[in-house]
């Protein structure tokens, strides 16, 4: 009997697909079903999969619908009391079912996550969460915490490193999926369960994350994701004594992303974030710098192209010059 539902959205990723289903079929834990919905695919993917002919392993097919649907389609049809969420170009290692389930078994909260490795620079992010303030072990948010720590509580669940009790996943309304949204529709599902439920955070790095397979994580041009255009997608949600720190973490994420598109030289979306978060004011140091990168994104985008592309050799300089103009600069929202 299958205690967890593996769901795996598949949209033209050949290459990648059969690397995600050997790292499912390697897991120390053996009670998994995988549901791979492939949304419409017009590669080789999704008769790779059939090819496989292996019962543990049901390919359900749709039109292209987004990944937001896709994944509604597999919780649909997941039938286990746990469901897990995998993309199809990552990799879990063989514990992370394993840790996932008992930690979920022996505390009371609705869905569990764990750190994870960056591909290709083989970096685990467990430094990175910890000097955001994340640590191990049952949370719950309260509406007292800092905004910055809320915020950083939310981003810290991917689709690739959660686990989560399958009727709470619906409970929720699963992923966003209006207009095929393809960047920010797990951030509407995390945030409801963050502002929601008792989570619990792992420590075990079981995860790897390959950006170099990911064409919407190596895009510098992202969409801006919806919950920022619609705020209700959460305060809908969210219980009357979170709703201010709710508010602020929207006003955070709408400040960090202002940065990360002044720096890409998309200046006007910037202001336009600013423009309809005003109380990201508050974070006055880190507004102000928004600003100054806002003023500066005709010039910036070039350094970020440098970053991306100019290697470890040239970086150095050029960040010691802009740490003079601007101080030190924000992290990217979706960087370590």
């Amino acid at each position: 009997m299958n205690l967890v539902d593996v769901i795996i959205p598949l949209y033209n990723k050949e290459t990648t697909i059969l690397r995600a289903i050997r790292s499912v079929r390697q897991q120390e834990y053996p009670h998994w079903r995988l549901i791979v919905v492939d949304d419409g695919s017009t590669d080789k993917g999704p008769d790779l999969v059939a090819e496989l002919k292996d019962p543990k392993i049901q390919l359900i097919r749709q039109s292209n619908q987004g990944p937001g649907a896709a994944r509604n389609t597999g919780l649909q049809a997941a039938t286990a009391p746990y469901t897990a969420f995998l993309d199809a170009d990552d990799q879990w290692y063989p514990s992370y079912l394993q840790n996932g389930i008992t930690a979920l078994k022996n505390q009371p909260a609705a869905f569990a996550g764990t750190m994870y490795e960056e591909w290709p620079r083989q970096i685990a992010m467990t430094g990175y969460w910890q000097r955001r303030g994340i640590r191990p072990g049952l949370h719950r948010l309260t509406g007292r915490e800092p905004v910055p720590l809320a915020e950083a509580m939310l981003f810290f669940f991917h689709v690739g490193t959660t686990i989560i009790q399958t009727e709470i996943a619906r409970r929720y309304g699963g992923f966003y999926t209006a207009d095929k949204c393809t960047f920010g529709e797990d951030t509407v599902f995390f945030a409801r369960l963050v502002f929601n439920e008792p989570f619990l955070i792992l420590p075990e790095v079981a995860v790897r994350h390959n950006r170099e397979d990911s064409s919407l994580s190596n895009d510098p041009a992202k969409a801006i994701a919806p919950i920022l255009w619609q705020p209700e997608l959460l305060l809908d949600f969210c219980p009357e004594e979170k709703r201010e720190l709710a508010k602020g973490v929207l006003s955070y994420l709408a400040l960090r992303t202002a940065h990360h598109q002044a720096r890409n030289g998309f200046s006007h979306t910037a202001a336009e974030l600013l423009r309809r978060f005003p109380d990201a004011r508050r974070f006055r140091g880190l507004y102000f710098r928004c600003r100054a990168e806002i003023v500066l994104s005709p010039m910036l985008k070039y350094w970020v192209a440098l970053k991306r592309y100019g290697g470890l050799k040239i970086r150095p300089p050029v960040q010691r010059f802009f740490r003079r103009v601007l101080g030190r600069p924000l992290r990217d929202p979706d960087q370590g």
